[in-house]
C-alpha cells in the first residue's frame, strides 16, 4: 500500500476524478435502458482479470486476454442501434453536465402552427414532447427520423397517405427524434367516451413519464394538451402555446435549485463505488506497467574503527539490478542510489564482507532483483603501522 501512496502524485488524483465523473455520467444515461445490466457484466471481466493477476490464474488470464476483440465485437454488434443513437442524438453539454434541451419559442410557434393546421384539416395526430424521462422503454416500433422542426413536415407525416403516419411523432429539444412510435394507452376508465386509442396512447405516455403529448382528432377537429396523467382542451394558439411555454424539463428545474455542494453530495454511495473502481483501476494499471533497470552505483563505506585504515583501492561500484514502476524507474538516477557497507566488525588484515539486499537502499516501491560482485574484500591496516612504513 506504501508503494502505490509513494507513486502517486496530483496529476494521477485528477485523473481519478475526471474518469469517475465519466463513469457515472454514463451509468446515469444507461441507467433506464434495458442495455445497463449487460454492460455491467462486460465491465465486470476487467475486475474479474485484475483478480486473476493478482492471485496469479494463468489460464483465467490467458482466457480473457484473447476474449477482449470478440467482446468489443460482440458489443458492436448488439449495440448498433443504441451507438447510432448516441453518436447522433447526445450533446457533449447533455451528457456531461445533464443539461436537458427545452424547446425554443420559435420551435414552439412550428409545433402549434401544425397542430391547429392538422385539426384544421381533420388529420389525425399524436406529437409527444419528451422532457427528462428516456421514453425508449415506453415506446414501441419507433422509426428514427432526427430532422429539424417544420409545420409542413409535420403534417405531412400525419397525412393518410404517409407511410409514417400511424404511431406518435416523438420531438426532443428541437429536433424531430422519432416517427410512427407506438405509445402505451391508458388503463383509466374516467374518460369521455369519444376518446379513441389515439387519445388513450396520448394520455397513457403522459400518466407514466413526464413527456407531454398533443392529441389531434380528426373525427371532432381537436386540439388536446395532455400533461400528468390530464387532458385539456385547446381552442386557441394562443392557450397552447403557454402550456408549452411552461416545458422546461424537470432535470433543468432541480439542477438550478442545487448548488455545487448539494450536486457533490447526493448519490454519494454510487459516486463512492465508482471512486473505489477507478482507484481499483489506476493501482492495477500502475502495478502491471513495471519494468527492470541496471545501474552501476557507487559504494559508501561508513562506521570504520578509528584506529584502522582502507589499504589499496578498495570496490567503489556495485552493478545492481533494479525492479518496479517504470514511472519510478525512469526518474530513478545512478548517484541517487548508494550501497552501504557497514565496517563497524571489520578487523585489521584482509577482510571479505558479504552483501545483500539491505546494503542497497532503493527507495520505496523498488526492489533489487540481482547484483554483482556478492562479496568484497577489503586489507585494513592500523594507522600506527601505516605512520612507521612511511
Amino acid at each position: 500500500m506504501k508503494d502505490f501512496l509513494n507513486l502517486f502524485r496530483w496529476q494521477d488524483g485528477l485523473d481519478i476524478l475526471i474518469l469517475t465523473y465519466i463513469l457515472y455520467r454514463l451509468y446515469l444515461w444507461l441507467r433506464k435502458k434495458k442495455a445497463l445490466r449487460m454492460i455491467l457484466v462486460i465491465l465486470a471481466l476487467p475486475l474479474f482479470y485484475i483478480l486473476a493477476r493478482w492471485i496469479d490464474l494463468p489460464l483465467s488470464v490467458w482466457g480473457l486476454q484473447y476474449l477482449w476483440p470478440v467482446i468489443l465485437i460482440v458489443l458492436v454488434v448488439i449495440f448498433q442501434e443504441e451507438i447510432r443513437e448516441v453518436l447522433g442524438n447526445v450533446s457533449l453539454p447533455s451528457f456531461f453536465f445533464g443539461r436537458s434541451e427545452r424547446l425554443t419559442s420559435k420551435a414552439i410557434d412550428k409545433i402549434v402552427e401544425a397542430a391547429f393546421q392538422m385539426a384544421d384539416r381533420r388529420i389525425g395526430g399524436l406529437i409527444v414532447l419528451q422532457k427528462g424521462d428516456d421514453l425508449d422503454e415506453l415506446i414501441h416500433e419507433k422509426i428514427p427520423l432526427d430532422a429539424e422542426i417544420n409545420e409542413d413536415l409535420l403534417v405531412s407525416i400525419f397525412t393518410p397517405q404517409s407511410p409514417l403516419h400511424d404511431g406518435a411523432v416523438i420531438i426532443r429539444g428541437d429536433r424531430i427524434r422519432h416517427a410512427a412510435a407506438l405509445l402505451p394507452l391508458s388503463k383509466s376508465t374516467s374518460f369521455p367516451k369519444e376518446f379513441g386509442t389515439r387519445h388513450r396512447a396520448g394520455i397513457g405516455l403522459t400518466e407514466i413519464s413526464d413527456g407531454d403529448c398533443i392529441i389531434i382528432s380528426e373525427e371532432r377537429g381537436e386540439v388536446l394538451f395532455a400533461s400528468k396523467g390530464n387532458v385539456e382542451k385547446k381552442r386557441e394558439k394562443g392557450k397552447l402555446k403557454e402550456s408549452l411555454a411552461d416545458l422546461t424539463p424537470v432535470g433543468s428545474i432541480k439542477d438550478k435549485e442545487k448548488t455545487w455542494s448539494k450536486r457533490i453530495f447526493e448519490d454519494l454511495p454510487r459516486k463512492a463505488l465508482f471512486l473505489f473502481l477507478v482507484c481499483l483501476l489506476w493501482a492495477s494499471v500502475i502495478g502491471i506497467r513495471r519494468g527492470e533497470v541496471s545501474f552501476n552505483i557507487p559504494i559508501e563505506y561508513y562506521s570504520m574503527p578509528q584506529n584502522l585504515v582502507i589499504v589499496g583501492e578498495p570496490p567503489s561500484e556495485v552493478n545492481v539490478r533494479l525492479k518496479g514502476s517504470q514511472r519510478l524507474l525512469s526518474s530513478i538516477k545512478p548517484d541517487q542510489i548508494r550501497a552501504r557497507v557497514d565496517l563497524s566488525n571489520t578487523r585489521k588484515g584482509l577482510n571479505q564482507i558479504s552483501l545483500s539486499e539491505t546494503n542497497i537502499n532503493a527507495g520505496p516501491g523498488i526492489s533489487v532483483t540481482n547484483f554483482y560482485p556478492r562479496s568484497i574484500r577489503l586489507q585494513l591496516s592500523q594507522i600506527s603501522d601505516m605512520n612507521k612504513s612511511k
